[in-house]
């Protein structure tokens, strides 16, 4: 097993069994750099069981696990006593599947077996699509008819809906002007005509047009018109007293 345990009792001794780790590492190798060859089991003097001090702190545990990170090949493993020092400092350092052994203090992790920076290529999950279904009696074979716009009204609404302008300048009286060619003054000569043949012929039914609007019908044609007496004719002068009754 690929093992690097190093000795964290103090910062001096630390280095200097390291340093010793990586010389040993080397002639081992025969002269190969510990960096890129060391996959032995190396134990640093002092300690038999080559555990890391309790009392490391974590700027001493970090810089050590970064030399053994150095140190390792890929796949190796570094082995270490420190509590929460320890375990941080391997996390930190990039060690792989840290375990922490809670009975005898000891803090295991392992060196990737990937390089840094390696790229890996993610498998793309293929893309489901989803084609909807048209409908009942839906084909994409047949062409749909197209409705002509102008075929959508008639003569009839065309014309029902032309906006006719009057050529007569119409003032509040709206009365025809003189060179009327709109038909203003045909509707107008019209009106009067039927408004005199109906005073002509007009039979009073409810008896009261004489006595003024108070009493006369809706329909009246005397309706805005003064009193008058009924022996008047419809159309003579009428007085009117203006005395006071006082």
């Amino acid at each position: 097993m690929r093992v690097v345990v190093v000795d964290l009792d103090g910062v001096d001794g630390a280095d200097l069994a390291l340093e010793r780790a990586y010389e040993r590492a080397a002639a081992l190798d025969d002269g190969a750099t510990p960096a890129t060859t060391y996959a032995r089991d190396v134990r640093a003097p002092g300690d038999a069981d080559g555990f890391i001090g309790d009392g490391a702190t974590a700027a001493m545990a970090s810089r050590t696990c970064a030399r053994a990170w150095t140190a390792l090949r890929a796949g190796g493993t570094v082995i270490a006593r420190g509590g929460d020092a320890a375990r941080d400092a391997a996390v930190l350092a990039g060690f792989a599947d840290v375990v922490v052994d809670a009975t005898r203090g000891v803090v295991r992790g392992t060196k990737p077996a990937w390089a840094r920076g390696t790229a890996f290529s993610l498998k793309s999950r293929a893309v489901r699509v989803v084609t909807a279904d048209a409908g009942w009696g839906a084909d994409a074979d047949v062409d749909d008819e197209l409705i002509d716009e102008s075929a959508l009204l008639t003569e009839l609404d065309v014309n029902s809906t032309a906006v006719k302008y009057d050529d007569c300048d119409v003032g509040a009286g709206k009365k025809a002007c003189k060179n009327c060619t709109c038909g203003r003054a045909e509707a107008e000569a019209a009106e009067e005509s039927a408004n005199a043949k109906s005073e002509e012929t007009f039979v009073s039914a409810c008896g009261n047009c004489a006595l003024g609007d108070a009493f006369r019908c809706a329909g009246c044609p005397y309706l805005g018109q003064p009193a008058f007496k009924d022996t008047d004719a419809v159309g003579t002068k009428v007085e009117l007293d203006l005395g006071d009754d006082l």
